[in-house]
């Protein structure tokens, strides 16, 4: 009897204990986060969210909303919380009392009992203002730039046009050769220009994908021809061998042509000297695959897990500059297909980076749009 007492006793300290302890995690928080039960009564929250629950106050932010309207949009994201037994997150805009704008960040999860239960919803609310105008600076900026180049590039392609159809005068046929590809390496910019634009006309950088059947073969050869003076002004030579039984693939001709582009310059920017580049175009089950290698330093492989990512430069591994979005641009891209990208690197200082992507109109992992 003495030993039950004992254990009720020594039960009853933990759980004040941990209650002491829960309410001083509570105070402490310097964020908004609150419970609420099965009605959309505040239960217990950090310090300050039984105000802006309440009263619309954000004590952090100095802020006086007017939660009031949001209170109808409140219950059918709980509801959906609580019929689901699922975690919602999104942005909200919520008007202060003197009629001004603010954004906050969402997030709400359900709180189980022991049999899976939903017995309540915890709320994380956070303000991203900043957030929200850096991203409305860096579209304006980006944006902005976009259309000033956009008028110089359309200058350059009429102006070859021009030297092309012999208005200045007769062009011999190694002027004109040279002259196409630079026609073309104009066009792609202006293509990637209106890309661009289209990317920050759209919310959060979503970008829709034009698909049509085109041949990556000879895509290769367009994006060769517009580096091949790069490449001879560092010695290299670029061979493609050819082992495919379907060429074509079915994507966005523009967004693809990103990815060439982005891999070849890498390969001929970190090329040792005089070495050599191949290039390699076969099918693999439902893809068409594209291989390149290079003969430079090798790449480690804590550098290899992480050089697809956002601002991690393959420069890096190189130990020269770069910003790092041509491999991450280039993934988005692939991985939107329904493709794959990878990347090796051997002892013997060759890497090789290849994509695949469907040959077929029906693959189920493809998207309608990328978000870079």
């Amino acid at each position: 009897m003495e030993t039950n007492i004992t254990e009720q006793e020594e039960l009853r300290k933990r759980f004040f204990i941990s209650q002491y302890q829960l309410n001083a995690l509570l105070d402490n928080i310097p964020k908004i986060i609150y419970m609420k039960d099965l009605d959309g009564n505040y239960i217990t929250g950090t310090r300050y969210s039984k105000d802006f629950f309440n009263n619309g106050v954000d004590y952090f932010h100095q802020l006086n909303l007017d939660y009031a309207p949001c209170k109808i949009t409140d219950n059918y994201e709980d509801k959906f919380v609580i019929d689901n037994n699922k975690c919602v997150s999104y942005e909200k805009e919520i008007k202060g009392k003197n009629k001004v704008p603010h954004w906050y960040s969402i997030y709400k999860a359900p709180i189980n009992d022991y049999n899976n239960d939903v017995i309540g919803i915890i709320v994380i609310a956070n303000n991203i203002d900043e957030e929200k105008l850096l991203q409305a600076q860096r579209e304006t900026f980006v944006a902005s730039l976009g259309h000033d180049l956009k008028n110089p590039t359309l200058a350059q392609i009429r102006a070859v046009e021009l030297l092309l159809k012999s208005e200045f005068g007769s062009v011999s046929e190694e002027q004109r050769e040279i002259l196409d590809m630079v026609l073309d390496s104009c066009k792609y910019m202006n293509a990637m220009l209106s890309s661009l634009l289209a990317t920050y006309r759209n919310e959060k950088g979503i970008v829709k994908l034009n698909y049509e059947d085109f041949s990556l073969p000879e895509m290769t050869d367009d994006c060769i021809g517009e580096m091949v003076y790069l490449a001879k002004d560092k010695g290299v030579n670029i061979s493609i061998e050819r082992k495919y039984t379907n060429p074509a693939v079915y994507g966005d001709k523009v967004q693809i042509k990103r990815v060439i582009m982005n891999l070849l310059s890498n390969a001929i920017k970190y090329a040792y000297k005089n070495s050599a580049i191949k290039i390699q175009l076969f099918n693999e089950s439902d893809y068409t695959c594209f291989n390149i290698e290079n003969n430079s330093p090798y790449i480690p492989a804590e550098k290899k897990e992480t050089i697809f990512a956002q601002y991690v430069s393959f420069a890096e591994a190189h130990k020269e500059l770069g910003i790092g979005l041509g491999l991450y641009t280039s993934k988005k891209i692939v991985d939107a297909h329904g493709g794959s990208i990878c990347v090796e690197s051997f002892k013997d200082e060759r890497n090789i980076f290849t994509f695949k992507i469907p040959n077929t109109k029906d693959c189920i992992c493809a998207s309608k749009t990328v978000s870079f």
